[in-house]
């Protein structure tokens, strides 16, 4: 008898596993690597029972009775040697095959390690000494269907509102938010206000980092009326000549005649 698994190649749902051969003729077990799987996945289990028209399947993992329970109830235990209370699955041409449907298994399955069984027998995992049976271990997780957004400012104390609703001071981590679009207002006294949008996707984390603007914008200087000045370019302490008015000339030469006329007319 055999168990066979594959990795599990996302977005495919359904993870197939790898072949462990057992037959009936040597009693013992044996395993294979973990594989991993969502909490919701279906996954196909399959191997090879030579000499059996039926095997028995049931799990252990968390929350699960110590000895195992149905595959399709982890409220559901098993008893050695009462075949209704395990998972019967019919043996066809040496073959068998079980899709396990963890989304679909009464009393839930939690996150962790869960280890599936197969025996030639109806025996509790206590009493598995001695009987063919094979085991793999899958571990489940909870499927990732939020997002998370981080929320900073410069200054930080800044009040957030999200979608019109407070939602806290930055610095702000905002976990488990269902995928969509986010109006993300950042506000603070003597600040302007700076908003974003944010587009969130499950699994994403996206972070707001803004730096706020002062509201107490500088007036501009006022400036007077330009006056026209005359610039002075004479050195310091030199004497600044006074303009001669273009009546100069006429008024000297005035007085040159004058005074040679009284000069003759001695």
């Amino acid at each position: 008898m055999t168990m066979m698994t594959h990795e599990r190649t996302r977005p495919i749902v359904s993870c197939i596993l790898l072949c462990i051969l057992l037959t009936v003729v040597i009693p013992g077990n044996a395993a294979a690597e973990p594989r991993e799987a969502e909490i919701g996945d279906s996954i196909p289990l399959s191997g090879t029972s030579i000499g059996a028209g039926r095997v028995y399947l049931f799990m252990t993992g968390p929350g699960v009775p110590s000895d195992g329970s149905r595959m399709d109830s982890s409220i559901s235990p098993v008893i050695t040697g009462e075949p209704e209370t395990f998972t019967q699955v019919d043996v066809t041409l040496d073959r068998w095959n079980y899709t396990w449907r963890t989304g679909r298994v009464s009393g839930g399955l939690a996150a962790g390690k869960y280890t599936v069984y197969a025996a030639t027998m109806p025996v509790a995992r206590d009493a598995l000494s001695g009987v063919p049976y094979s085991s793999i271990d899958i571990i489940l997780s909870r499927p990732v269907t939020n997002g998370r957004i981080e929320v900073l400012s410069t200054p930080p104390g800044a009040q957030v509102t999200v979608n019109g609703q407070y939602s806290g001071n930055t610095p702000l981590d905002l976990p488990d938010l269902l995928p969509g679009t986010y109006q993300v207002l950042i506000e603070l006294r003597g600040y302007l206000p700076a908003e974003n949008t944010v587009d969130l996707a499950a699994g994403d984390t996206v972070r707001v980092d803004v730096v706020l603007l002062s509201a107490e914008t500088p007036a501009p200087a006022e400036t007077s009326p330009t006056e026209t000045a005359i610039p002075d370019t004479a050195a310091t302490g030199t004497p600044t000549a006074v303009p001669i008015s273009p009546a100069a000339p006429l008024c000297g030469i005035l007085l040159t005649a004058m005074l040679m006329i009284l000069k003759n007319g001695r």
